[in-house]
């Protein structure tokens, strides 16, 4: 009896710091999700987009590079298949579309309220924009499902997996029923960034919309 007793405090105790370890990594992805929101500063990375309907059906891949530059400012260009460019310049979005020629013009408050990467661009805690549940690691990644606290985005839930230099992956859910997934790689945290990046200048001739 007293054998049985001891091995079942043995149990006991490797169960207690499983859980123990669990508790830690749990805590400490949270803290790089949150890492990530609240001190870095600027960020690069190169990126493949896909875009799938609500049956699951890969409509889209797209890649290319983004800048970011908080608060407020960001570079994102579609590469291929499709010549794209999203300038983010703290004040106006400028969207230039490079077969057309044609660039439209936006506030930026209003354009990116309910847009996804509206989440990259604020240096704050993570909870204060979302609801935050922690989901199954991957072993690769640990995931986040996060639900906007604002009910007028355009997306109903943002899934992030994040790795020791933040978030590596994001899969965003709209209202629509279709799926976006953006895979980072090649990611720089905090580099000295050009801030002619962030500033557009329309083409000669190029027609202009303004939103």
């Amino acid at each position: 009896m007293r054998k049985k007793l001891k091995v079942m405090g043995f149990i006991f105790v490797l169960l207690m710091g499983l859980i123990s370890q669990n508790t830690q990594a749990s805590n400490d992805a949270l803290a790089r999700l949150n890492d990530f929101f609240t001190k870095v500063t600027t960020m690069q990375a190169d990126f493949i987009q896909e875009i799938r309907d609500d049956k699951g059906k890969l409509r889209q891949t797209s890649r290319g590079k983004v800048s970011l530059h908080r608060p407020g400012r960001f570079r994102w260009e579609y590469i291929t298949p499709d010549k794209h460019l999203i300038v983010a310049d703290g004040g106006s979005v400028w969207v230039y579309d490079e077969d057309l020629d044609q660039v439209t013009v936006k506030s930026m408050k209003s354009t990116l309220a309910s847009a996804p990467v509206s989440l990259l661009l604020n240096k704050q805690p993570v909870n204060k924009q979302f609801q935050v549940q922690q989901m199954k690691s991957n072993g690769r990644l640990d995931w986040f499902h996060l639900v906007p606290h604002k009910k007028d985005s355009d997306f109903i839930s943002i899934d992030v997996g994040v790795d020791q230099n933040g978030i590596q992956e994001m899969v965003l859910q709209d209202k629509f029923g279709q799926e976006t997934s953006i895979h980072m790689h090649n990611i720089r945290l905090d580099p000295k960034i050009n801030d002619q990046l962030f500033r557009f200048k329309p083409p000669a001739g190029a027609d202009i919309i303004k939103g």
